[in-house]
């Protein structure tokens, strides 16, 4: 069978509208399945940098919490300080952090110890505690 290619004039109208339709609406679902999927990779990330950026606070707040206990053990005393970016006693300084400046270790009734991390920048009004009374 032959065929005549001279009768053939490429794709009609029709065809392409056809085409262009079909393109759109994949294209549509594409887009909206991508938008989607951006927007809960982006909520996604933003929590575990929280997460990761309140880590810091939590890791100084267990090593003023070792210093206290190793202070008490050697002199059988607590230090306590107001809001301070460092105390030479227990050898603490918030200088190594990016996210959590000023901490606090206030007395409590039963003569323990309460630790509080506030958190500066980006964490600012972020608040951690510790309790070892």
């Amino acid at each position: 069978m032959l065929i005549n290619m001279k009768n053939n004039k490429g794709f009609g109208i029709i065809q392409i509208l056809i085409t262009l339709v079909v393109l759109a609406f994949v294209g549509a679902f594409a887009f909206k399945s991508y938008v989607g999927n951006t927007q809960t990779a982006v909520k996604t990330g933003v929590e575990e940098s929280r997460k990761v950026k309140e880590l810091e606070g939590k890791l100084f707040l267990a090593s003023v919490v070792r210093a206290e206990k190793t202070h008490h053990a050697l002199n059988s005393s607590y230090v306590y300080t107001g809001w301070t970016a460092s105390n030479a006693q227990l050898g603490i300084s918030t200088a190594g952090n990016k996210y959590f400046k000023e901490f606090a270790v206030e007395k409590t009734p039963s003569g323990g110890f309460i630790v509080k991390v506030k958190g500066s920048g980006e964490m600012e009004g972020v608040e951690l505690t510790a309790d070892n009374s």
